[in-house]
């Protein structure tokens, strides 16, 4: 799990930090809770999609057998 911190909305995109770092990252804010303002904290969670990553090897291995 990474915490963030909604630092700024720029037009569309969310300018959060990550981090003790703060690496800025930009998300749209379309892809966001509506519910989300400057100041809030935020936390995310990366996984792996291993059955969308299973899925698109095997139709790269069936279009190179063609």
């Amino acid at each position: 799990m990474i915490s963030g911190y909604v630092d700024r909305i720029e037009e569309d995109l969310a300018i959060i930090l990550l981090g003790d770092e703060e690496y800025q990252i930009e998300i749209p804010c379309k892809l966001l809770p509506d519910d989300i303002n400057e100041g809030n904290y935020i936390k995310l969670d990366i996984k792996k999609d291993k059955k969308s990553t299973q899925a698109a090897l095997k139709e790269a291995m069936e279009l190179m057998e063609d």
